[in-house]
């Protein structure tokens, strides 16, 4: 359910104001009914990568990279680094979705390719002035997939992204919550992807035609654009 927003090598640099957030914030706790209701815990990653086990962030890489070379999400043609991706992934606002059967969270050692389910992040869509409007991406695991995954990590966005913290430069007006949410390229052949959003509420707020040469796809796959208001 990737909805990607710019080209990772000419990005602005994230917001910093996002840690203001982080005593507010605490995991979320969930169940899937289609894993026979596994629990599973949402953590908020405030502190980029470094805050995040070094196995699981190498692990996470991997599963982006392979979904790069797939060809069929996200718009990139190239696969990150490993150092590029971690901050690419969580140097704003990241969370993850853990299989918490064994109820041990985060600690290093876990098995990662069992227990990690997804992960996804937050940032402003746009600067400056359009700052409380956000973006965010989505990786469900290749082993996680057709499992409810996607649809607790959509929830679990809806929840955190109104609580963030974003930081109006230059007059560094501070304000509480992103207010509305924008996904930016969400093929119109992700019939899987789509379907989630619009269960959450989104809509369609326009369309790219011809957007993006897929590797699933002989012809060029429009682009949906997708909205929503966030917040009560």
């Amino acid at each position: 359910m990737p909805s990607i927003l710019e080209d990772p090598s000419t990005r602005n640099p994230p917001p910093k104001a996002h840690t203001i957030a982080a005593p507010t914030l605490s995991p979320r706790k969930t169940t899937l009914p289609k894993l026979s209701n596994a629990p599973i815990t949402l953590y908020p990653i405030t502190g980029g990568a470094k805050t995040v086990p070094k196995e699981l962030v190498k692990f996470l890489h991997e599963e982006f990279t392979a979904e790069i070379i797939r060809g069929a999400t996200y718009p990139m043609e190239q696969p990150m680094a490993l150092d590029q991706f971690a901050e690419y992934w969580f140097g704003t606002f990241a969370v993850l979705a853990i299989l918490d059967d064994e109820g041990e969270g985060l600690r290093e050692g876990r098995d990662w390719e069992r227990v990690c389910l997804g992960t996804f992040y937050i940032k402003p869509n746009y600067p400056g002035r359009c700052s409380h409007i956000c973006n965010a991406g989505f990786l469900t695991t290749t082993a996680a997939r057709g499992k409810g995954v996607g649809q607790a990590m959509g929830e679990a966005y809806l929840e955190f992204a109104p609580r963030l913290v974003w930081l109006s430069l230059p007059t560094l007006a501070l304000a509480a919550g992103y207010t509305y949410s924008v996904f930016n390229l969400v093929f119109a052949n992700n019939p899987a992807s789509i379907r989630i959003w619009e269960n959450l509420g989104f809509s369609v707020i326009g369309r790219v035609p011809k957007a993006a040469r897929l590797a699933n796809s002989e012809e060029l796959v429009d682009a949906l654009i997708f909205g929503r208001e966030l917040g009560n």
